[in-house]
């Protein structure tokens, strides 16, 4: 069984996905956010239907010139966390690019990535733009057996739909374990100080 699950978070520049991150995380934002370079990751203990297990959350750089290493960090991901702008159509659009990328770095018969389509954002969106992208983002998250999420992470609105989402595909996984676990461990990665990618 499965004790360690990667979630990656993926989307355009400037769509949100630190603040979501960090939402999701410890319930707060910081307003001084620039954009991720390269990537980030975090990992974290919760507890899912009395099973304690660890999360490796990815926030991943949307910049065009960070695209060709976001695969590697992808690859043998539980599920992806893909977030677009409400206010951003170009970067709703992008979806498809992300699904893509994803697809081609676990193409493996056993690797099955779930996908969350999260508008951020809210806020910013009139009601029929909102229900537009409703009924669009559901069609996309479906297409790919997942779910379509509403949030504003500034204002912390929708998060606790997206930690539910999250938990209850968990659940599904803990008691119908389709694969054992296969997730990069953070002691295989190397960071090293004072160099830069790009």
């Amino acid at each position: 069984m499965r004790s360690t699950y990667k979630i990656v978070f993926l989307g355009s520049s400037n769509v949100g996905k630190t603040t979501l991150m960090s939402q999701y995380l410890h319930q707060e934002v910081q307003r001084s956010y620039g954009p991720t370079i390269g990537l980030d990751f975090v990992s974290t203990t919760i507890v899912v239907s009395g099973h304690r297990v660890r999360l490796q959350l990815w926030d991943t750089a949307g910049q065009e010139r960070f695209n060709s290493i976001i695969p590697n960090y992808t690859r043998n991901s539980f599920l992806a966390i893909i977030v677009f702008d409400m206010k951003d159509k170009a970067s709703f659009e992008r979806i498809d690019h992300w699904i893509n990328t994803l697809t081609k770095a676990n193409d493996s018969l056993e690797s099955k990535v779930r996908i969350l389509v999260v508008g951020n954002k809210k806020d910013l969106a009139d009601e029929e733009t909102r229900v537009w992208y409703k009924e669009m983002g559901a069609k996309k998250a479906k297409k790919h057996s997942g779910e379509y999420v509403e949030t504003c992470a500034m204002k912390h609105e929708g998060i606790e739909d997206l930690v539910r989402a999250v938990d209850r595909l968990i659940e599904e996984d803990l008691e119908n374990p389709m694969e054992d676990e296969s997730t990069v461990r953070p002691e295989s990665i190397r960071f090293v100080k004072g160099r830069r990618c790009c």
